[in-house]
């Protein structure tokens, strides 16, 4: 009785192989990145200055920092405009 259920699941289990062997097609196209949360400013949350503002002392010490817009360099659209295209507010 133990043989014939062996054969019966590896007779199951070699139909439903190939079966499993496929893969679905993807949903969408990956990026090989996770999506990363942003803020209104279209930076990421953690890494806004002007969502938190504590860090200006960071991006000043890294000299990444446009004192007439008071805020990162690197997120300053004003400064530069291409950080628009980027999503940047």
């Amino acid at each position: 009785m133990r043989s014939f259920r062996s054969l019966v699941v590896l007779s199951v289990l070699s139909m439903a192989l190939p079966v499993l062997a496929e893969e679905a097609p993807p949903t969408s196209k990956p990026t090989g990145e996770a999506p990363k949360p942003t803020c209104e400013h279209g930076v990421h949350k953690a890494l806004c200055t002007r969502c938190n503002p504590k860090l200006s002392a960071v991006y000043k010490s890294k000299g990444d920092w446009c004192a007439e817009h008071e805020r990162a360099e690197s997120q300053c659209v004003l400064c530069n405009p291409k950080l628009a295209e980027k999503g940047v507010k």
